[in-house]
């Protein structure tokens, strides 16, 4: 792949969906700063785990219904999305919250690829989803 290929790639990505699939995987840090996973039904490892099956489902999904030309590419980037936005949540939270651990530099670099390597794995399952039930982009 040429840089001009790789440009042209970025160009034609759905920025849209993508800022809107990583904001939706926010929803489970979100549930652990409100405490939701201390207790009750969603109690550690109940919640963070559904949670995250949720999440994976709906951006395989999207990806899949709307018929994303490169999955991989894309949820990819949803998870690179998704990483930043969790990063920026932690450094949010520290003047907030008197238990909020600052995320070294190399975690949030971890984090960020970390969530990108998840994302392209969604998105071979997306493919392969695409390609068996004819949902392939045209």
């Amino acid at each position: 792949m040429t840089r001009t290929d790789l440009r042209s790639d970025l160009r034609t990505q759905p920025w849209a969906l993508i800022a809107a699939l990583g904001a939706v995987g926010l929803v489970r840090p979100v549930l652990s700063i409100i405490d939701a996973y201390d207790s009750g039904p969603l109690e550690k490892p109940v919640g963070p785990i559904l949670f995250t099956v949720l999440i994976a489902v709906a951006w395989v999904g999207a990806a899949v219904v709307l018929r994303i030309a490169q999955p991989v590419l894309t949820l990819a980037l949803v998870g690179v999305a998704y990483g930043v936005f969790a990063t920026v949540l932690n450094i949010a939270l520290q003047p907030i919250k008197d238990d909020a651990e600052l995320i070294p530099v190399p975690g949030m670099i971890a984090m960020i690829f970390f969530n990108a390597l998840q994302g392209a794995v969604l998105g071979l399952i997306a493919l392969g989803l695409q390609r068996a039930t004819g949902r392939a982009a045209r």
